[in-house]
């Protein structure tokens, strides 16, 4: 089920302000939450410049204000030919046959708290195996 918009309390919310977690439902929502919201404005104050450049290009991603082209401006920016080569590697579709890694694939992907899961599951043997084919598709020079 999933939950309401936390600022109209009509809709369905599908997002989460990248600073207080609070859920919102549309770029409207969005735009009267980011008003008052606090914790934004302490991290402002506490955060660095790659900090502050993160949450502009996360608050105009929302926004819908940037391009494809802006989006991809990112230090962690994978090549788009190289996220193709993922889609061709048979050992990556092999690997994604198993279940329990596509459990844990579909949490991540939903999880209130990504960072905590994404620790946990390098625990696990599988998606430690599925992380490094993925890195030896994109970065085969460093693996």
């Amino acid at each position: 089920m999933q939950a309401q918009c936390e600022v109209c309390t009509e809709g369905a919310a599908k997002y989460k302000c990248p600073q207080c977690v609070l859920k919102y439902c549309s770029v409207q929502c969005y735009k009267q939450h980011k008003e008052t919201c606090v914790t934004k404005d302490a991290s402002r104050k506490d955060s660095g410049s790659e900090t502050l450049e993160k949450e502009r290009i996360q608050e105009q991603k929302e926004e819908g204000e940037l391009s494809d082209v802006e989006l991809e401006t990112t230090e962690d920016k994978v090549e788009r030919h190289l996220l193709e080569k993922l889609e061709e590697s048979g050992e990556l579709k092999t690997l994604l046959q198993n279940p329990h890694l596509r459990v844990m694939m579909s949490a991540l992907v939903g999880a209130d708290n990504p960072g905590k899961l994404m620790e946990d599951a390098m625990k696990e043997p599988i998606f430690t195996e599925f992380a490094d084919e993925c890195l030896k598709v994109v970065e085969p020079e460093q693996t």
